[in-house]
């Protein structure tokens, strides 16, 4: 039985999932998960089904919408969906008065369309944002060398946002009944209240953006999301996604004061009294809570707690109000010196508010007496002389809040600026780059997977998203082209991209239970170990390689499994879902603003956006309750009546002549193999032959052939569903599109490439099979490069094979192992491709993607 998330979750309110109580009568299956509420819920200990928690979706009573005009204040829908196509195109006036204009002439009299231009719609969208905590302004006072100035702050409160939000019934419902709460630090933060009290926990971003393509205007934008939500729905851009609650000051850099650690200093104060501003409104509800009736119709007394402070680097030394990387302990969550970041087995003291504020206290007493003194105490520690912003919030601690960042701190940092670029040092060679190159060209496409067309070897970028997918796939492209008779430390290199792979993998998986963060800590462990015979190695050569390997990205691997303990998994604290609103930002002040005061216009124009959302989002409901959406396309068939697959692209039918006339290899014998098959299965899977006897196709006998297949299945990553959708299609956008899958045996699972899809009907009942061409795993001998670079090696069978489509577990990726002629046969399977698939692959073949 899976014991899940550090042995305990959180789960006060998950009534809608069916749940069996351990006094059951049902018998515990190995597969079954349990869950152990806190004791503030009273409640007992309860099992669900793997199939349960994996499968079913949890369903709320449809109720009538509130409003029967939910475009209002706009005149008619039509007129809010004009005015929301104004804004998500981002049109000026003169072309929002064209569109206005075109749409009087042609729809006058169709509908009731009575917006007179530009001007009414910024009216209306004035009127329209009390439906939406709305951005107020603030001048900051702050002092620099004795004279005061003030800055300028927008900001939303956040608990009006949060009060908004709970307000919502759609969002409260998922916010405490969707979804189990699973961390320890939140376990604990329940704990500290009384009973009946509930957390809301927050997740807190703030990073500068540039603005204009020369850096000469940049923005400031604050983030807030509500981490009770459930991810897809919190990481996202809807009516639960985050939220911009702030627009910080920037200081204007200058020669005279540029660098000064007094102006830096400053900086910082105005980053943290801004900060103060827009965190103010939660500051008393997180010592006396909250009680409010939520959307749901269910009181609730909350806490606001900010769990989570997502941010790079940078930014968190902001947060931290530490001296980064020129300081002795550059750490914003440790106080490790700064010439030990690369040292794994030390454990040093982690910065709390209570010790910071002791040190702060101290120093401030000292510098009355002595400023050098006073210094000394604060340099210790890397500290800058200032109260933390986040000191006001109950429990707010946020040294423990900042988190490891995947996306700066592993895809960009770790692989894109050191891996990466430490392997092309090795291959120097034109043909060995070539050879790299050509892989990623030829590697199949996959959904959410970027396509390298251009190679790789010579791009320059800093883009985590691209550096996360060429990390994923460098080793299968360069696993030949180094040697160790020719290159050891090259190839060393080599393992360590292994147990890098391995590391990140395991620390990336949507559920860490028990078992798997122990594999996980394993993981970074062996990273580490792996790169110290690297650096040793290279000490002795005379090589390009890195001044130091003593950098804070590595040092931060030692706190991201603490960070998973404490607060969940890594896509909750990533910078990612917060980046992606720089783009729109970005977009409104080219193409909205005048270049001039631009904060005030910019604010303006984002709460117009998130106005239409909140707009949108009711529409939506009007529409799901009164104009139900279509059915499933008709090209879509669900045969057998499953839910595990759909077939789609459907063909016209084929006889077995006119196949074997089109391909006299693939399909010699078809009819006969095709009938010995469907002799077997159906007996096999219970269904008894027609009139006893075996079936017998003729070379006149049709069939019904498709090109698509959609496949759900339970992922081993997240417990739910999830969708692989597959090809089988000579000319797919242009070029032939053959996916891998991987399918059941009674010896177990087996990779296949699909050749070809089709549908026998026998009695009126439909019976999709595939033609397949297995591969086999190579089991023995397994070449020593296999061994020591975790490759999965499969060879292909010297026949293909008939398997019923029901078979197929999901899909997969296999690449070519080698430009070799004579191995042609053999192909390297892509055991990265997501979090489910690493594990089957780990589960069904134990060790062969270890690495040594």
């Amino acid at each position: 039985m899976k014991q899940v998330c550090f042995d305990h979750i959180i789960a006060h309110y998950l009534t809608s999932i069916h749940i069996i109580d351990e006094q059951s009568f049902r018998e515990i299956q190995p597969d079954d998960i349990k869950i152990e509420y806190h004791p503030h819920s009273s409640r007992k200990p309860s099992i669900i089904p793997f199939e349960d928690y994996g499968k079913r979706e949890e369903i709320r009573p449809i109720c009538p919408p509130e409003t029967s005009r939910p475009w209002h204040p706009w005149r008619s829908r039509t007129d809010f969906n004009v005015a929301a196509l104004a804004l998500d195109c981002h049109m000026n006036e003169s072309q929002t008065n064209k569109l206005v204009e075109l749409l009087r002439h042609v729809a006058f009299g169709l509908d009731n369309f009575s917006l007179k231009g530009y001007d009414e719609i910024q009216k209306t969208w004035d009127w329209a944002a009390e439906r939406s905590t709305k951005f107020q302004r603030e001048d900051i006072p702050v002092t620099y060398r004795g004279e005061t100035e003030s800055v300028e702050l927008h900001y939303r409160p956040v608990w009006e946002w949060l009060h908004e939000l709970l307000s919502n019934r759609d969002i409260t419902w998922k916010c405490f009944i969707h979804e189990a709460w699973s961390a320890n630090q939140w376990w604990a933060i329940q704990s500290s209240l009384l009973p009946g009290a509930v957390p809301l926990c927050l997740v807190f971003y703030a990073d500068k953006s540039k603005l204009s393509s020369f850096s000469t205007a940049k923005g400031y934008p604050v983030i807030v999301r509500c981490a009770n939500l459930p991810m897809n729905i919190r990481n996202g851009a809807g009516i639960g996604g985050g939220r911009v609650v702030g627009w910080l000051p920037i200081i204007a850099e200058d020669a005279a004061h540029s660098g000064k650690t007094d102006f830096v200093n400053f900086k910082n104060v105005v980053w943290h009294k801004s900060t103060s501003k827009i965190l103010e409104s939660l500051v008393q509800y997180s010592k006396t809570g909250y009680t409010m009736d939520c959307g749901d119709e269910v009181q609730r007394t909350m806490f606001p707690y900010i769990l989570i402070d997502s941010a790079d680097y940078e930014e968190q030394c902001v947060i931290a109000l530490i001296r980064g990387l020129r300081g002795l302990c550059p750490c914003p969550k440790c106080l490790i010196p700064g010439s030990k970041l690369s040292d794994f087995s030390a454990v040093y003291p982690e910065r709390t508010p209570e010790e910071t504020v002791s040190k702060l206290n101290r120093a401030k007493q000292l510098e009355i007496t002595s400023k050098a003194e006073a210094e000394a105490i604060l340099k210790v520690s890397s500290l800058r002389p200032h109260i933390n912003s986040f000191f006001s919030l109950a429990h707010g601690d946020p040294f423990r809040a900042l988190s490891y960042d995947n996306l700066h701190f592993g895809d960009s940092g770790l692989w894109g600026d050191h891996l990466f670029e430490q392997h092309k040092v090795h291959i120097h060679a034109r043909g060995a780059a070539t050879t790299i190159d050509n892989c990623f060209k030829s590697f199949p496409r996959w959904s959410g997977l970027h396509h390298f067309n251009d190679g790789v070897m010579k791009l320059s970028f800093n883009d985590g998203s691209k550096h996360h997918d060429i990390s994923k796939l460098f080793l299968l492209a360069a696993h030949n082209v180094i040697h160790p008779k020719d290159d050891i430390a090259g190839y060393t290199l080599l393992k360590v991209t292994r147990k890098y792979l391995n590391m990140s993998m395991y620390s990336n998986l949507d559920i860490q239970a028990t078992d798997n963060m122990v594999l996980g800590r394993a993981a970074v462990k062996a990273f580490f170990d792996s790169l110290s015979i690297y650096i040793s190695e290279t000490d002795k050569l005379d090589i390009d390689k890195p001044n130091s390997w003593n950098f804070i990205k590595l040092h931060y691997l030692l706190h991201m499994y603490d960070d998973i303990e404490n607060k969940g998994s890594l896509r909750g604290m990533s910078t990612k879902p917060n980046e992606k609103f720089h783009g729109p930002i970005r977009k409104i002040y080219l193409r909205r603003t005048n270049f001039k005061d631009t904060a005030k216009q910019i604010v303006r124009i984002e709460h117009q956006t998130v106005v239409a959302t909140v707009i949108q989002n009711e529409i939506d409901e009007y529409d799901a309750y009164y104009r139900p959406g279509p059915n499933i396309p008709n090209d879509l068939e669900t045969p057998m009546d499953n839910l595990h697959f759909t077939i789609g692209s459907k063909l016209k039918e084929i006889s077995f002549a006119e196949l074997l006339e089109k391909d006299p290899v693939l399909f010699a014998r078809f009819h006969i193999r095709v009938s010995d098959f469907m002799s077997d299965l159906l007996p096999t899977s219970g269904i008894p032959l027609p009139r006893g006897q075996r079936i017998v196709y003729s070379a006149t006998n049709t069939i019904v052939p498709y090109q698509y297949l959609r496949i759900n299945y339970e992922s081993l990553d997240t417990w739910h569903l999830a969708t692989d959708h597959l090809r089988c299609n000579p000319s797919f956008h242009g070029a032939p599109r053959y996916d891998f899958i991987i399918f059941n045996t009674r010896s177990g699972p087996v990779f296949a490439q699909l050749h070809y899809m089709f549908v026998c009907i026998v009695e009126d009942q439909k019976y999709p099979i595939a033609l397949v061409q297995a591969y086999r795993h190579i089991s023995h001998p397994r070449s020593s490069v296999d061994k020591d670079l975790g490759l999965l090696r499969i060879r292909k069978e010297h026949q293909t094979e008939l398997i019923s489509v029901q078979s197929v577990i999901r899909g997969a990726v296999a690449v070519q192992a080698s430009e070799d002629p004579l191995k042609s046969n053999e192909m390297l399977v892509f055991d990265a491709l997501d979090g489910d698939m690493f594990l089957r692959v780990n589960n069904a073949f134990p060790g062969y993607t270890v690495g040594r």
